[in-house]
C-alpha cells in the first residue's frame, strides 16, 4: 500500500497550490470627533461649502475654513431660486497657513461654485491645493471643485476620478481615469464627486456632497469596503489558473448614520506588474451572499501580475483598493526540472506496480 501513499504525494506535488490572504482595511484608530477637514473657497464659493460643512459637523467632523483671499470676509456666489449673496467670516487666509498648519488636518475639502474660474489662472491656488496632497492629506471635491483639483499640479496623475463634464478633459490631461457612471469615486487620497446643475439647475443640491463627504470619514478612520483579498493559483507547465477572492463589507454597521448602501459590483482588474497595462476585468461574484466574492483569471502569458479591487455601491460610489495581491503566471526553469523529476518518477512508479502486477 505504500506505493498509494507515494503516488498520492507526488500527484499533490505536481499541482503547486498556493494561498495568500491579505489583510486591506485597518481598525479604526481614531474617533470621528477627531477628524479634521479644511474648507477651501474663495469670493463666489457655492453654496455646496455650507451643505458640506453642515453634513460633516452634523457627523462630529472638526471644520475650519481657509480662503484663498487677502481678507478674511469672503461674499457666496448667488443662491440658486433666491439670487442671494452671503458674506461669511473665515478662519484663515491661505497666506496664514504654514505647512504645520495644514498637516493638523485629514482633508483639504474644494467645494463648487464660480470661484472656480478665478482660482484656475492663480498658481498659488493651485499649488496650496498640491502642498496639501503631498503633506498627505486627503483631497475632496465636489462639482466645479474637481476642475480645480485637476490643475492642480499633476496631483491626480494615475488616479481615478469622477467623470464630470466641466473636468474630464483637464483630468485626463493630468493623468487621471475619469470613471463614467459614477456619482463619487474614491482612489486612496483623492475623492471626487461630480454633477451640478448651475443657478437654475439646484447644483449645490444635486451634487453628491454627503457621498463624497461619507468617503472622506472612511477613509480617515482607515476603513475599506474590501476587508481582506487573497489568491488561490494553480501553476501548470503552460499557464496558471488563478482564484481571486474578495471579503467585502457595506460598512453600514461600522459608519452608522454616515453611510448605509448594499454592495452593486465587486471587480477585480489584473495588470501587469512591469508596465501596469490592464490584462483583464474580472466580475467578482457572492454565491453564497455571505460576503465572499470570488472569480477566476487564467493566462498563458507568463509574467508578474498586480490585483486592484474595486467596489461599487448602491449610492454610485466607486472605491480603489490598489495593488492588494501580486502573482507570477508560468513556471521557471528549477519548477519545470522539478516536475519532469516528479513525473519520471509517477512514471517509474507506475511501472514497477505494473511489472509486480504481472
Amino acid at each position: 500500500m505504500k506505493w498509494r501513499y507515494i503516488l498520492l504525494i507526488t500527484l499533490l506535488m505536481i499541482s503547486v497550490t498556493s494561498s495568500n490572504p491579505s489583510v486591506v482595511s485597518s481598525q479604526i484608530d481614531i474617533e470621528i470627533s477627531d477628524i479634521k477637514v479644511l474648507m477651501f473657497i474663495a469670493d463666489n464659493f457655492g453654496w455646496n461649502y455650507y451643505d458640506a460643512r453642515e453634513i460633516f459637523e452634523s457627523w462630529g467632523v472638526n471644520v475650519t475654513t481657509v480662503a484663498y483671499s487677502l481678507n478674511h470676509n469672503l461674499t457666496s456666489c448667488r443662491k440658486p431660486g433666491t439670487g442671494e449673496n452671503e458674506t461669511i467670516i473665515v478662519e484663515y487666509t491661505h497666506q496664514e497657513m504654514t505647512p504645520n498648519m495644514v498637516c493638523e488636518f485629514d482633508c483639504l475639502f474644494v467645494s463648487s461654485g464660480i470661484q472656480w474660474q478665478t482660482l484656475r489662472t492663480e498658481s498659488a491656488a493651485l499649488t496650496f491645493i498640491a502642498d496639501a496632497y503631498n503633506l498627505g492629506l486627503i483631497i475632496a471635491s465636489v462639482c466645479t471643485g474637481t476642475r480645480l483639483v485637476a490643475e492642480s499640479n499633476g496631483i491626480v496623475n494615475g488616479s481615478k476620478v469622477v467623470s464630470y463634464s466641466l473636468s474630464s478633459a483637464h483630468m485626463r490631461e493630468a493623468g487621471a481615469t475619469p470613471i463614467e457612471g459614477m456619482e463619487a469615486v474614491a482612489d486612496g487620497c483623492m475623492i471626487t464627486g461630480g454633477r451640478g446643475g448651475g443657478l437654475t439647475g439646484g447644483g449645490y443640491l444635486k451634487a453628491p456632497t454627503s457621498e463624497v463627504c461619507a468617503e472622506v470619514v472612511r477613509r480617515v478612520l482607515g476603513l475599506s469596503r474590501v476587508t481582506s483579498t487573497s489568491l488561490i493559483s494553480s501553476k501548470g507547465l503552460m499557464g496558471t489558473d488563478v482564484i481571486i477572492g474578495a471579503v467585502i463589507d457595506n460598512l453600514n454597521d461600522k459608519l452608522g448614520d454616515i453611510l448605509s448602501t448594499n454592495i452593486q459590483n465587486v471587480t477585480a482588474l489584473v495588470y501587469r506588474f512591469d508596465d501596469r497595462s490592464l490584462s483583464d476585468t474580472i466580475e467578482l461574484t457572492d454565491d453564497n451572499h455571505d460576503g465572499n466574492y470570488t472569480g477566476q483569471f487564467t493566462s498563458l502569458d507568463f509574467g508578474q501580475y498586480i490585483v486592484d479591487i474595486e467596489v461599487k455601491d448602491s449610492n454610485l460610489t466607486l472605491e480603489v483598493v490598489r495593488d492588494v495581491e501580486t502573482f507570477e503566471v508560468g513556471i521557471k526553469l528549477i519548477d519545470i526540472l522539478l516536475s519532469s523529476i516528479v513525473i519520471g518518477s509517477v512514471l517509474i512508479i507506475a511501472l514497477v506496480f505494473f511489472m509486480k502486477k504481472k
